[in-house]
């Protein structure tokens, strides 16, 4: 399960896990991505006509086929213009995430889905600037008050050590047999502890949120 040998985050690990159960189709546009990136998440998505994929970023880099658009203004598509969103690992960037959320819906045609995930536990990365870290119960609410529907919202994490162990990732990642070792003892620790515990500790310390909603 672990791809630690290819110096993966356990947050990105996680987030393939879930992107590779879904699928989208239509016209599909992947904010924060570029085209031929092989971070993008529309590697992994099931998408069902992959000549209809448009990448969109705030930040424009020379000599890649990607649109400018700002999840903090009003979107340069015209309402109901394309069938999914692919939006992982940005949401946490857009300081005023209500207007994203607003404006991804009115560009949505009927019956569209918008799939991604936001980090939890994770260190800041500025790209440009990092705000916030949003709870399942946020994006619950969030979702339903900009009109969606069938919203799932799907915790991935194991407890406090594999927490910790995120945290430290960017260090024990140099050293890849004790950077598997250590997440190997992280988890198995946390499947301890959630024996005797009501609450499953992924629930309180969760590593990455993960989301879909239909227009």
């Amino acid at each position: 399960m672990i791809n630690t040998f290819k110096k993966k985050s356990l947050n990105r690990i996680l987030q393939e896990i879930y992107a590779k159960k879904q699928i989208a189709s239509g016209f599909v546009v992947e904010f924060g991505a570029e085209s031929g990136s092989t971070k993008n998440f529309t590697n992994f998505v099931n998408i069902i006509d992959k000549k209809n994929i448009v990448y969109a970023d705030k930040i424009i880099k020379e000599d890649k086929e990607i649109i400018s658009e700002d999840l903090e203004k009003e979107l340069s598509f015209k309402d109901q213009s394309f069938d999914s969103v692919i939006i992982f690992n940005v949401l946490e960037h857009v300081y005023n995430i209500h207007n994203a959320i607003k404006e991804i819906h009115r560009s949505l045609k009927k019956g569209g889905l918008i799939i991604g995930s936001t980090p939890f536990t994770h260190r800041i990365h500025n790209a440009p600037s990092d705000y916030n870290r949003y709870t399942e119960q946020f994006l619950n609410k969030i979702f339903h008050e900009k009109k969606f529907t069938n919203v799932s919202v799907e915790v991935y994490g194991y407890g406090p050590f594999t927490a910790a162990y995120v945290m430290i990732f960017d260090y024990t990642k140099l050293i890849p047999l004790l950077n598997n070792f250590i997440l190997t003892f992280c988890i198995l620790s946390d499947t301890f502890i959630n024996i005797f515990t009501k609450t499953k500790l992924k629930a309180i310390y969760p590593i990455t949120i993960c989301f879909r909603a239909k227009k």
